[in-house]
């Protein structure tokens, strides 16, 4: 399929070589593998490595071809590295439809081997190349899909190793190669190389990644291998440096984390972590506080495992240790035996002082026996105590129950237990007469009660503050007026400031329809004002005055409407033929056919044929004017510039009767006592002209004198 491929550039040589150590896999993936087909193998000098002659001459590789052709390539067919590498180069973002063969740059990768030659993916599909130059890859790594950019007549992968030299080597063994094959498994003639990624045993130790070794580069590593504190996972057991190690040394367990080891508790280990410890002297490992060296404290412990336990916590030999309890192991008079005395110290070590004693508090009022307290035995009694009643001198002042519910302290008869509900007034008690001084004086929790200073409704207001009826709670100063026939708010006035009530004196009530009742003006039936409000009381404000647009035709009579009852009616409105002043100028029916816009007597509805000209109408006499007067469809008839009798002659042009078609210049002359030809002479039967001698010459000159007479008279005539 490839028609050429381009020259590389990094470096020429002239003796092909094995491309080398590195066995290749065939360079896709398991899902595409069947896709595949060989299309051309490696000229090696007019035949292929097999002496066979499925290649074409110059052709410098293997072309892998895929079923399907582009339909196939649109699915993306994987291109995988062969085998493991680094990323030497790569071109991508070429056009990969070329079916010509000479369509320039491919897109492709050039892997490069630790041993420093080379392999060509060629013709990858645009845009799929998935490494980039110096990444490092392992065999089965994608690098892109296969396409057919470049020089291609179609989609297919060319595979081609090279020497570290750039020398082209056929990956094949065969009787025309002359090379050991470079692949794992080449496969047979026109056949698929083996998908071998990962099974080979590289380093010969033995096993092969899949068989589980975890460096198939170093022969010391593989599963069973003995294991080193070298940071290597030398066995592939997943772990490293463990305690299986070879070189592993002996530790102990520290679980305490104080640094010292439990002897009877070694772990082997390659190196020295949290939880072991070389040294194996620790005496409890259960406590961070014990191990050889550490401080003796008093809990009972052998602490610094010198097995004894807590010496030297009896200083004082009361025969009491710190940890059972002395509080001043410095005092022998100081321990959990020794009796209180009011000294100022806890000589029982119970964390109390001078308990017990005149200098303590034992009731913890803040009074001790010494400072007055007269019951330290009681938290409520102590000097300046609130007295209670309870039989008891709680302030200790030597009285009982003074100033308590239990003693008569005014001497009005009455204690507080007794019903008094003052005992410091002397004027109240059970009983006692109720005076209107805002206190209650009978101790009947009312408030002088029967005296005009009581609220005896509780509306808040007595009869002195101006409750006027102060049996109804609803009835008080400022109160709400109410329909009900009485005087609410104690204004002198029921029922006022109600729908019932006529408020303005009007005559007329809320109830009644009046709808301001604060305005005897307002009420229904009154005289509409143009002052923007509804007087009368119809829910329209300024109707049937100046200021109201009663037909809502947007105009009102103050702003020029001349009928407020018409809509139709109003400034600049449009003039209709019909009687009315609709445009309101002071004209009816002006511009209408019913108007007489010139005043002549007559409209365009009577006849008048230019109702804006006063001389024309029905009737007018006609003028040489170029127009109608008399409105009978005809310009200037009855002038001496129309031809009425239609003969083809006007009165201008010398027809001498407009009225006769038989007469007018030319015409033939009759005897009938007309001149019919205008000529000014009328034929008789008697002669030539009535009166004259017949003859002719007498006749020419009378004929003539009368033709000029006729003359002069048509000349005055109109």
């Amino acid at each position: 399929m490839k028609r050429g491929l381009a020259l590389l550039l990094f470096g020429l040589a002239v003796v092909p070589t094995r491309a080398g150590a590195a066995d290749f896999s065939f360079p896709s993936t398991e899902e595409w593998y069947s896709t595949f087909v060989v299309s051309a193998y490696k000229d090696e000098g007019g035949c292929d490595w097999n002496c066979g002659s499925n290649y074409y001459s110059g052709h410098g590789g293997t072309d892998f071809a895929i079923y399907g052709g582009f339909s196939t390539m649109a699915s993306g067919v994987d291109v995988v590295a062969a085998a493991d590498g680094t990323v030497y180069s790569t071109n991508d973002g070429e056009p990969d439809d070329c079916t010509t063969g000479t369509c320039g740059t491919a897109n492709y990768v050039i892997m490069q081997y630790d041993d420093g030659t080379y392999s060509l993916y060629w013709h990858l599909r645009t845009w799929t190349v998935a490494v980039s130059p110096g990444q490092r890859v392992t065999c089965g790594t994608k690098l892109g899909e296969v396409g057919s950019s470049g020089n291609s007549t179609g989609p297919h992968l060319h595979f081609e190793p090279r020497s570290s030299g750039n020398v082209s080597v056929d990956p094949f063994e065969g009787a025309c190669s002359g090379i050991s094959t470079l692949w794992v498994d080449q496969g047979g003639y026109d056949g698929l190389p083996g998908l071998v990624c990962g099974s080979a045993d590289v380093d010969g130790d033995g096993y092969t990644e899949d068989d589980g070794d975890c460096d198939d580069n170093n022969a010391g590593i593989h599963p069973g291998a003995d294991e080193y504190c070298d940071g290597v996972d030398n066995n592939c057991d997943g772990s490293t440096d463990g305690a299986d190690s070879v070189d592993a040394g002996t530790y102990y367990t520290d679980a305490d984390g104080d640094g010292f080891g439990d002897p009877a508790s070694p772990v082997r280990a390659c190196y020295l972590v949290p939880g072991i410890s070389a040294d194996n002297t620790d005496c409890n490992d259960d406590y961070a506080l014990a191990y050889p060296g550490a401080f003796e404290l008093c809990d009972f412990l052998d602490n610094d495992c010198d097995d004894e336990v807590d010496e030297g916590y009896d200083v004082d030999a009361d025969g009491y240790e710190t940890c059972e309890g002395d509080c001043d192991d410095a005092r022998a008079d100081i321990n959990p035996a020794a009796p209180e005395t009011a000294d100022g110290y806890d000589n029982n070590c119970n964390f109390r002082v001078d308990e017990g004693t005149t200098a303590y508090d034992d009731d913890r009022d803040s009074w001790t026996e010494a400072s007055g307290d007269c019951d330290d035995g009681n938290a409520f009694t102590y000097p300046s105590a609130p007295e209670l009643p309870n039989g008891l001198d709680d302030d200790c002042d030597g009285e009982v129950d003074e100033g308590t519910r239990n003693v008569d302290d005014d001497g009005d008869g009455f204690t507080e237990v007794a019903g008094d509900c003052d005992d410091t007034n002397a004027a109240i008690f059970p009983g006692a007469m109720e005076l209107g001084d805002a206190l209650d004086g009978d101790c009947d929790a009312v408030v002088d009660e029967g005296t005009a200073a009581a609220d005896a409704d509780g509306d808040g207001w007595t009869a002195r503050t101006g409750d006027c009826d102060d049996a109804n709670m609803y009835a008080f100063p400022s109160a709400n007026e109410v329909v009900d026939g009485a005087d609410n708010d104690c204004d002198g006035t029921p029922d006022n400031h109600t729908d019932v009530y006529d408020d303005d004196g009007d005559g007329f009530s809320d109830a009644a329809g009046d709808c301001d009742d604060a305005d005897p003006l307002t009420f229904p039936g009154a005289a509409e004002l143009a002052d923007g409000r509804d007087q009368d009381c119809d829910h329209v404000i300024d109707n049937d005055t100046s200021a109201s647009d009663d037909d809502h035709d947007g105009w009102t009579d103050a702003e020029g409407d001349c009928d407020d009852r018409d809509a139709r009616a109003f400034p600049g409105a449009a003039e209709l033929a019909n009687g009315a002043d609709d445009d309101c100028n002071g004209v009816v029916d002006d511009g209408t056919i019913a108007g007489d816009d010139d005043a002549d007597g007559f409209t365009e509805q009577q006849g008048d044929c230019d109702d804006g000209d006063p001389e024309t109408w029905p009737g007018a006499p006609e003028v040489v004017d170029g127009a109608d007067q008399d409105c009978d469809g005809l310009v200037d008839n009855h002038t001496r510039v129309f031809d009425d009798d239609g003969d083809g002659w006007t009165e201008e042009a010398g027809d001498c009767d407009d009225a006769s078609v038989s007469v007018r210049p030319g015409a033939m002359e009759s005897v009938d006592g007309t001149d019919n030809d205008c000529d000014g002479v009328v034929e008789r039967k008697e002669g030539w002209a009535c009166g004259v001698d017949a003859g002719p010459v007498a006749g020419l000159a009378g004929l003539a004198a009368l033709g000029l007479a006729l003359g002069r008279r048509r000349i005055s005539s109109p």
